[in-house]
C-alpha cells in the first residue's frame, strides 16, 4: 500500500507543478494546460519515479497474488466439501445406496 500511495502522490505533485509552471510561463490556459501538464509530468515520472514504480508494482503483485491464493484455497475447499448428489433429482448418496441394495436383494 505504501508503494502505491507514494507513487500516486509524486505523480499528482508532478502534474500540479507542471501545470503551475505552464500557467506562469506560457499563454496556454484551460484544458490544454491540464493536458500539457499531464504529458510533461508523465515524462518526468518515467525519468524520476522508477524506484517508486517498482515498489508500487511489487506491492500490487503481492496484493493480487494473495487474492488469487485465497480464491484457489476456497475452490480447493469447495471441491472437497461438496456433498455428493445424484445427477438431476437432488437425492443424496444415501438414497442412491438404498436403491442399489434393493436391486441386489432381488
Amino acid at each position: 500500500m505504501k508503494g502505491w500511495l507514494g507513487y500516486t502522490l509524486w505523480r499528482v505533485l508532478f502534474v500540479v507543478i507542471a501545470w503551475f509552471i505552464i500557467q506562469l510561463a506560457t499563454p496556454v490556459r484551460g484544458i490544454w494546460a491540464i493536458a500539457l501538464a499531464i504529458v510533461v509530468s508523465g515524462i518526468f515520472s518515467i525519468v524520476f519515479l522508477g524506484r517508486q514504480r517498482d515498489a508500487m508494482s511489487t506491492a500490487m503483485f503481492g496484493f493480487f497474488r494473495g487474492i488469487n491464493e485465497r480464491i484457489d484455497a476456497a475452490a480447493a475447499k469447495e471441491d472437497f466439501d461438496e456433498p455428493e448428489l445424484v445427477a438431476g433429482d437432488g437425492d443424496t448418496q444415501a438414497q442412491e445406496d438404498a436403491e442399489a441394495e434393493q436391486e441386489d436383494s432381488r
